[in-house]
């Protein structure tokens, strides 16, 4: 069992949770915790759409139901009803996305990882596709999940995303996109936090600025080698300080160099990334810098087993708060899936659903 999975159901069984849901007060026959664990169970054992989990709760045995408190349809005979493939569609779509959120066992603040995602299938003639905004931790749990208004952009959802974290004391690591002066002030003057954001053309003063120090003279100090799928990789990393440089807070500037050759074609590639941060030389060294941006791959990863695994792009669901907590489901589910002693995302899924009815309810602690 995942050491911090059962935290998972304790947070749904706050009366809290219960006050936020969407339903009127007559009308509940089914408890919304119950009803939530429903659809993070399916979508352990594989469940891409509600209608997936909707066909899980209508085969799910009394075993099953009783581990989650479903409605005693018969008390005398201890005859339990899981809620019909409409009521979890309801509930699904219209509950607040944060009620979700509070399922994440995310503790560990240190450092945040900011990047945003596209629902694609979401998308109709009237409105673009829904486009989430996550903070997710280096162990891959994600600690918070907004939306992104329409005719918005994520620069402006990022405030929204942290707000409910403590992050003072915190590293947050955002792509080139976030890379703005209004950012970093807010990062560093209103939450104390800091900052480790990547370099690019968009911001093109900052960009020449960074380009134009004196690398050749800076002294290699981190170097680290990998060979895995087909690939062999080598990065080394410089670190220079940052006065005078047009950003605000600015302390260091990373360059890492990455070298990648195709062991079957012995094809090269040579590319460089810089990354500016607040983070001054005796709070972290070039081993620290790199392992950040290093870090920063693994929400695009968490975004790819999505895509992939769960099918996320081609799922259709787009009414009310659907597509959001379809994938903070999915959020929920992959660190679990992660942490089975299993080569791949793919067959811890697998693996789930061979016994669809306890194994999900193992992973999350429901005795």
């Amino acid at each position: 069992m995942h050491p911090q999975s059962a935290m998972a159901s304790c947070a749904l069984s706050a009366p809290a949770v219960e006050q936020a849901d969407p339903r009127h007060r007559r009308g509940r026959r089914h408890h919304l915790g119950c009803i939530i664990l429903i659809g993070l169970c399916a979508v352990l054992g594989g469940a891409r759409s509600l209608a997936a989990i909707g066909q899980w709760a209508a085969n799910a045995p009394q075993h099953t139901l009783a581990r989650l408190d479903a409605r005693l349809m018969q008390p005398a005979l201890g005859l339990r009803q899981a809620p019909s493939p409409a009521t979890i569609r309801r509930v699904l779509t219209s509950t607040d996305p944060g009620v979700l959120t509070q399922m994440s066992t995310a503790a560990d603040l240190a450092v945040l990882i900011v990047d945003g995602k596209s629902a694609r299938g979401s998308h109709t003639r009237q409105s673009r596709a829904v486009h989430l905004l996550a903070a997710m931790t280096p162990a891959g749990q994600v600690a918070a999940q907004t939306r992104v208004a329409d005719k918005t952009s994520e620069i402006s959802a990022l405030a929204d995303v942290l707000a409910g974290l403590d992050i003072e004391g915190s590293v947050v690591s955002a792509d080139a996109l976030h890379t703005q002066n209004e950012t970093a002030q807010y990062l560093v003057q209103e939450r104390r936090a800091h900052y480790a954001f990547t370099v690019k053309a968009n911001q093109p003063t900052l960009f020449r600025q960074v380009k134009a120090l004196p690398w050749a003279q800076a002294p290699l100090l981190f170097t680290e080698t990998s060979r895995a799928h087909g690939r062999e990789e080598r990065r080394t990393a410089k670190v220079l300080t940052a006065p005078g440089l047009a950003f605000a807070h600015a302390k260091q500037v990373l360059r890492v160099h990455r070298w990648v050759k195709e062991v079957c074609t012995g094809k090269v590639r040579r590319t460089y990334a810089y990354v500016v941060t607040s983070l001054a030389a005796e709070q972290a060294d070039a081993r620290r810098l790199a392992g950040l941006v290093r870090g920063h791959w693994r929400i695009e990863a968490l975004h790819h087993v999505r895509d992939v695994s769960f099918d996320e792009d081609a799922s259709r669901v787009r009414s009310g708060h659907g597509a959001q907590n379809m994938a903070m489901l999915r959020n929920l589910a992959i660190p679990l899936l992660a942490g089975l002693d299993r080569s791949s995302i793919p067959e811890a899924i697998r693996w789930v659903s061979y016994e669809a009815f306890t194994r999900p309810l193992d992973l999350l602690g429901l005795a």
